[in-house]
């Protein structure tokens, strides 16, 4: 049979960059308008929209588990928890001087402009030649079993070979979820 259609010409097309760059620059987008929202209300939709953006940029770089926990906590959970807080705090806590924004746009350009300088010498992303790749994955898949008697290797690098950062991230949304109960607790015992 013969092909009717034929390209002459190889496409190199990646649609999950492209939408990570797209993405990307939404970040920086909301976080320019989070600096400048004077609202409460508003800042905490913005934060939950940013959440929202940066769980699609965890789905691009091909982290469907980061996303979706980063969406739950973030976008959902967080978003209801701090309008609650809002409802209690009352709204015209959020006032600004220009100053604070000002000096939070010089902020938040410095450090834009420091990340993007170091991230130049990082390997590039999915490469199958960078140190990670080369050394940890290998061990882990050859050894998981072994050590562990696990036999799914993100459970047994999250339990086992990554306990303590996994226990210290447990420990921060402890804290965070304390820090929001005092609040909430202290507020209705001085009404």
């Amino acid at each position: 049979m013969e092909e009717i259609f034929t390209i002459p010409f190889k496409i190199n097309f990646a649609l999950d960059e492209i939408l990570l760059f797209i993405s990307s620059l939404a970040l920086l987008i909301t976080c320019f308008w989070l600096i400048i929202s004077r609202n409460l209300i508003e800042s905490i939709i913005i934060l939950s929209v940013f959440s929202l953006l940066i769980g699609l940029c965890y789905l691009f770089m091909d982290a469907p588990d980061v996303a979706m926990t980063e969406t739950a906590l973030g976008a959902c959970l967080s978003t209801c928890v701090l309008l609650n807080v809002a409802k209690i705090v009352g709204e015209d806590s959020g006032k600004l001087k220009k100053l604070n924004t000002l000096f939070a746009i010089i902020l938040c350009a410095f450090f834009i402009v420091i990340l993007t300088w170091i991230s130049l010498d990082l390997p590039s992303f999915g490469t199958q030649d960078s140190e990670v790749q080369i050394h940890l994955t290998k061990y882990y898949i050859q050894n998981t079993r072994t050590d562990i008697a696990i036999p799914s290797f993100v459970a047994a690098i999250l339990a086992s070979y990554r306990g303590y950062d996994t226990l210290g991230e447990t420990i921060v949304i402890l804290i965070a979820g304390l820090a929001v109960l005092v609040i909430v607790s202290r507020k209705k015992n001085n009404a």
